[in-house]
């Protein structure tokens, strides 16, 4: 990564690392216009770079090299998963039968479910845009209702001349039944498109007759391979989406070496460590943790140091970040805005030593060393200078990424760490589970849990601080951990009769002790949840005792 100095190339290094499959489709490619001779009497095959005349009169089996067989093609396919292997990356080639389908449960669907990136010709089946289109619906659509976690590439690739009126096509299939906001991408000339997850091309192939604006849209087929990295890097452009691609391509390369880890000649002992902590303890719980810790030393040992650069902070702040004008008074009159970022994110306090101007009202000189002189007004001060205002909430969403545990599983249980609160009022009260997590599972009847209360952050009720950040019905909220225990408040609950667990229904757990519903918010990671704990078991260690008041207030 040495020679990366610009986000965009860090964002294309990512995806060539973890993009490893690609399907090229189209109904033209084995439909060889070049044929072999057939032989009149069994004899021995020869190249026909072998042959010394055509006229010999000898009808001799001529062996085709790949370059020849697709001499005569529409699609050259051949050099295309040439240009993909030459990355690293898988490309297969799938050409469907006559009359085929292209909905959500053909062959030609599934297939393109496990690949990065889907390249589809728009002429297909003799029927231009009609299959391609069912094709692009159906994939864009399963990653928004299906499977939203999936990034997916697709790119049309067409000899047609209209590429625009390709793209109109493909934008009014997309919008016409889809939940999900399609938007265009205007530096693309409108032949691009994003949903939150899928990013369609339209490219062009060459040798054709386009007008000049399409022309950065011709792509030839030795250049495929490296222009999908190049778009689907546009898919996960941000420096933490770089850094999180990378960690996933580590993860894979040492996939074997994991497997290793758990080969069958420890199975015999895992067995042993199961019966002996029976009937107590569930061993099979035991992998998770230990699988973590792997994947945890592989990220660790693998990815660099240092994955975002100087050079990479640099390059975001004067081609990425935008100043909010609202904000460009917090800095010294003539400051230039980028500069001003680039150094105060590269120094920090420091940025006294590199700026001849500095903001004093963000930073003061303490002796020989500039420090913070942040306080809440002036830390959102800067953040009116920093974000757009469609970026205000990514200081919460970044808060809820440290310390709340995604949630991939459709099952939720209420365990330690779990955040709730009472479902069918309007309440200011949520409630953070503490009870261990050792006595959450395997419950055989009704178990009482613990909570602390969490109050919501709001000016009017004189809370002004947060522990947590939690969304609540598409809403950010701040709560506030009272950790004495004279708030804290048990609840009863029935676990699940084969789970042994408190298990949501619909996200919901329904309370024995009150007949209450209560919905379920969110999970904290542990560390987040056991500082929670700890503050909680030390205000509860509290000793009190009688002693001289004047000595009480001198100690103070």
């Amino acid at each position: 990564m040495q020679h990366i100095q610009t986000v965009k190339e860090f964002s294309t290094y990512a995806a060539a690392q973890f993009i490893r499959t690609a399907v090229f489709i189209d109904d033209k490619i084995y439909n060889r216009k070049t044929k072999a001779v057939e032989p009149e009497k069994p004899q021995k095959t020869i190249r026909k770079s072998a042959t010394k005349s055509t006229n010999s009169g000898d009808n001799l089996q001529l062996l085709v090299t790949p370059e020849e067989s697709n001499e005569n093609q529409d699609f050259p396919s051949q050099l295309l998963v040439n240009s993909f292997a030459k990355k690293q990356i898988v490309c297969s080639l799938y050409q469907p039968g006559k009359g085929e389908s292209f909905s959500n449960d053909s062959d030609v669907y599934e297939l393109s479910l496990a690949s990065d990136i889907v390249i589809v010709d728009w002429d297909l089946g003799g029927t231009p845009g009609e299959n391609a289109l069912e094709l692009i619906y159906s994939l864009v659509h399963q990653s928004v209702e299906t499977k939203p976690e999936q990034l997916r590439l697709i790119l049309v690739y067409t000899g047609e001349n209209n590429l625009e009126d390709i793209a109109s096509n493909v934008f009014d299939k997309l919008t016409s039944a889809s939940k999900e906001n399609i938007e265009p991408q205007k530096e693309d000339e409108g032949l691009s498109m994003h949903s939150s997850n899928s990013r369609v091309v339209i490219l062009g192939k060459p040798e054709c007759h386009r007008i000049e604006k399409y022309k950065t849209h011709e792509v030839h087929q030795n250049d495929l391979a490296q222009r999908s990295i190049e778009e689907f890097a546009r898919l996960a452009s941000g420096l933490l989406q770089g850094a999180v691609l990378l960690g996933l391509a580590k993860i894979r390369e040492n996939n074997r070496k994991i497997l290793r880890k758990f080969d069958e000649s420890i199975d015999t002992a895992f067995l042993l460590h199961r019966a002996m902590s029976l009937p107590d303890e569930e061993a099979f719980e035991h992998i998770h943790p230990l699988l973590v810790g792997e994947l945890q030393s592989i990220l660790q040992d693998c990815l660099p140091g240092q994955i975002i650069t100087d050079a990479l902070v640099s390059d975001w702040s004067f081609n990425k970040w935008r100043p909010n004008n609202t904000g460009l008074d917090l800095l010294p009159p003539e400051t230039n805005a980028n500069e001003f970022i680039e150094k105060f994110l590269l120094f920090g306090p420091d940025l006294g030593l590199h700026m001849s101007q500095v903001p004093f009202s963000i930073a003061r000189k303490k002796g020989e060393n500039w420090v913070w002189n942040f306080d809440k007004k002036k830390i959102d001060k800067l953040a009116s200078l920093m974000f757009q205002e469609d970026e205000r909430l990514s200081n919460h969403r970044l808060a809820m990424l440290m310390s709340n545990r995604t949630a991939y599983g459709n099952q939720k249980y209420l365990t330690f760490g779990t955040i709730i609160r009472e479902k069918d009022i309007d309440t200011n009260q949520y409630l953070l589970c503490i009870l261990p997590v050792c006595d959450t599972v395997r419950l055989e009847k009704m178990r009482r849990f613990i909570f602390c209360t969490l109050e919501i952050k709001n000016t009017d009720n004189g809370i002004n601080n947060e522990n947590f950040i939690v969304e609540d019905n598409n809403e950010i909220k701040g709560l506030f951990c009272s950790s004495k225990p004279y708030d804290c408040i048990t609840l009863e609950f029935e676990p699940h009769l084969e789970e042994k667990r408190v298990l949501a229904e619909n996200d919901e757990f329904t309370c024995n002790s009150n007949g209450k519903n209560y919905k379920w918010i969110t999970q904290l990671k542990p560390d987040h949840a056991q500082r929670a704990a700890e503050d909680f078991s030390s205000k509860l260690s509290r000793v009190g005792l009688t002693e001289s008041e004047w000595l009480r207030l001198m100690s103070k």
